[in-house]
């Protein structure tokens, strides 16, 4: 419906202009009031315009930043086929499986379950599974639409990028080479320290003094030293 208004207001826009850009030109004697009129005209269609554009042009915009809120997850809803296929899943008719499933993708083409479903149990190297494949990669998972693209090169097939720029990091992320090892570089030793500490050197007061040696001591005798009697 809105593609219908979105249609039919663009038209009516372009025809007020048309109409207005005609009058200005070849009907100089009407006076201002008829172009007053399609410019009142034109005023109007554009707010219609703006209001059924709005939506399309917002979700361009906001896409690469909301998508991943707003497209990467679905709610289901009440569906006896769903139910049915993974009842069959269950219990191994893989065949059925892949069968309803793809009978379930026309029916609604906007939920991934059923191709998702179908494409894990689609054999492998068959034309179903690049169908499934090919389904699975529009949706905005990450991690199947790795898988889906991994099934798609094995098909010879390059789906190319993403609309979701977070699932085209992803697979940047997955396929690009691991960086080599950096070349080590040779350290040479270290000179010897050009100088020696002096022990009788005392950083701070609580350091403990350094012992002197007796050459140091002059004016006092081994006598002197020793107690009076």
């Amino acid at each position: 419906m809105l593609i219908v208004l979105r249609i039919v207001f663009g038209a009516a826009l372009v025809y007020g202009i048309m109409q207005a850009s005609e009058n200005a030109e070849k009907n100089l004697e009407a006076g201002d009031l008829t172009n007053a009129f399609w410019t009142g005209y034109c005023v109007l269609v554009a707010i219609l315009n703006a209001a059924v554009w709005a939506p399309f042009i917002g979700d361009k915009i906001s896409q690469p930043i909301t998508g991943t809120i707003t497209r990467s997850t679905y709610f289901e809803q009440k569906n006896y086929l769903l139910k049915l296929i993974h009842w069959l899943e269950n219990h191994g008719y893989r065949r059925l499986v892949v069968f309803f499933c793809f009978f379930e993708g026309i029916r609604r083409p906007g939920q991934p379950t059923a191709f998702v479903v179908g494409l894990k149990n689609a054999k492998p190297g068959s034309w179903l599974e690049k169908v499934y494949a090919r389904e699975v990669f529009k949706f905005g998972n990450a991690q199947n639409c790795l898988a889906a693209y991994e099934i798609l090169l094995r098909h010879g097939v390059n789906p190319g990028a993403h609309p979701n720029p977070e699932v085209n990091l992803l697979l940047m992320s997955h396929y690009r080479a691991p960086k080599s090892d950096p070349d080590k570089i040779a350290v040479p030793p270290a000179a010897p320290p050009p100088v020696t500490r002096d022990p009788r050197i005392r950083l701070f007061d609580s350091a403990d003094p350094p012992s002197e040696p007796k050459e140091h001591l002059t004016g006092v005798s081994g006598e002197d030293r020793s107690s009076p009697s």
